[in-house]
C-alpha cells in the first residue's frame, strides 16, 4: 500500500507478469460488496426485462381477445341493425302503396313498391334495399315536382270543369274546360309544377295566357291574367309566381281560368288539387 493505494500484479503460470497497476485500497478491501451489488443489479435488470416481456405478451393476448370480442359484437349489432332496417322498410312499403293508390286514382302511373327480393317478396340485403329506395324516392321527387298539384291561386272556385250555363247570357249550355278561381285584381298566380313556359302572350278568349309544359305529358293553362311575368322558353319551378289575376279576354270579372291537359287531352283540374 502506498498512499492508500494497492499495487496489483497478475502472474501467468511461468511467473511472468504484466505491467502492474494501482487501485484504491478501499476497493480492494470491499471488493465483495461491489461484486454483490453488481450481481444484484444485474439480477434486478434481468427481472425487470422478464416482467416487461411477460406484460407485453399478456397485453397482446388481451388485445387479441378484445379484438375478437369487438368483432363478434359488431356482427351482432349489424345483424340487429339489418333486422330493424328491414322492419322499417316494410313499414315504408305500406306507406308507398298508399301513395301509389292516390297516384293511380288521379290517373298517374304508380311506381312499383318492390325491393327486388325473391318471388315471395322477401327483402334483399340492406344495400339492395337502400339502393331501391334511393332510386324510388328520386322518381317520386321528379313525379311530384313535374306533376301539377294544388292551387295556382288561393281562392274560391266560382265555376267548375264541365258543362255550365253561358255566363254572359245565362242561356244555353257551354263546355267549360277548366276551373275559374275567384281573386282580386292583381293578386299573384303561381305555377303548380316545374316545367318550361311554352306560351306567354294574348290568346283569344283566354286573354293574357300562360301555358307551361311539364315534360311528362302534362300542360297547364293560366288565363285572363292582368300581367305576365315570365317569357316563353323560361324554366319555372313549382310555386313560382308567373303572373297576376285579371279579367282579360272572355271574362265577366277578375278571376283565374286554370286548365290541366294530360297527353293532349283536357282533364278535370279538380283531380289535381290534392292527393286525395
Amino acid at each position: 500500500m502506498k498512499k492508500d493505494k494497492t499495487t496489483i500484479i497478475f502472474l501467468d503460470k511461468n511467473q511472468h507478469y504484466a505491467k502492474p497497476f494501482q487501485v484504491k485500497t478501499f476497493y480492494v478491501k470491499h471488493w465483495k460488496k461491489f461484486v454483490t451489488a453488481l450481481f444484484l443489479t444485474l439480477c434486478g435488470l434481468v427481472g425487470i426485462i422478464m416482467h416487461l416481456v411477460k406484460a407485453k405478451a399478456e397485453m397482446q393476448l388481451s388485445n387479441q381477445k378484445l379484438a375478437l370480442l369487438l368483432e363478434n359484437h359488431q356482427k351482432e349489432v349489424i345483424q340487429m341493425d339489418t333486422s330493424a332496417i328491414k322492419k322499417h322498410y316494410l313499414a315504408i312499403d305500406e306507406k308507398l302503396k298508399t301513395i301509389n293508390k292516390y297516384l293511380k286514382a288521379r290517373g298517374l302511373k304508380p311506381t312499383p313498391a318492390n325491393q327486388g327480393g325473391t318471388e315471395d317478396n322477401e327483402l334483399g340485403s340492406t344495400e339492395e334495399i337502400g339502393t331501391f329506395y334511393d332510386e324510388y324516392l328520386n322518381r317520386m321527387i321528379r313525379l311530384v315536382g313535374f306533376t301539377p298539384m294544388g292551387y295556382p291561386h288561393k281562392g274560391r272556385i266560382s265555376s267548375t270543369y264541365g258543362h255550365r250555363e253561358n255566363p254572359f247570357t245565362g242561356e244555353n249550355i257551354e263546355s267549360h274546360k277548366g276551373l275559374d278561381i275567384k281573386g282580386n285584381y292583381g293578386e299573384i298566380v303561381k305555377t303548380t309544377a316545374n316545367g318550361t313556359v311554352k306560351f306567354a302572350s294574348r290568346r283569344g278568349g283566354y286573354g293574357n295566357c300562360i301555358i307551361i309544359n311539364h315534360g311528362n305529358g302534362f300542360e297547364t293553362y293560366y288565363g285572363h291574367l292582368s300581367k305576365i311575368v315570365v317569357r316563353a322558353g323560361q324554366k319555372v319551378n313549382a310555386g313560382q309566381i308567373i303572373g297576376n289575376i285579371g279579367s282579360t279576354g272572355r271574362s265577366t270579372g277578375p278571376h283565374l281560368h286554370y286548365e290541366v291537359h294530360r297527353n293532349g287531352k283536357i282533364v278535370n283540374p279538380k283531380t289535381y288539387l290534392s292527393l286525395e
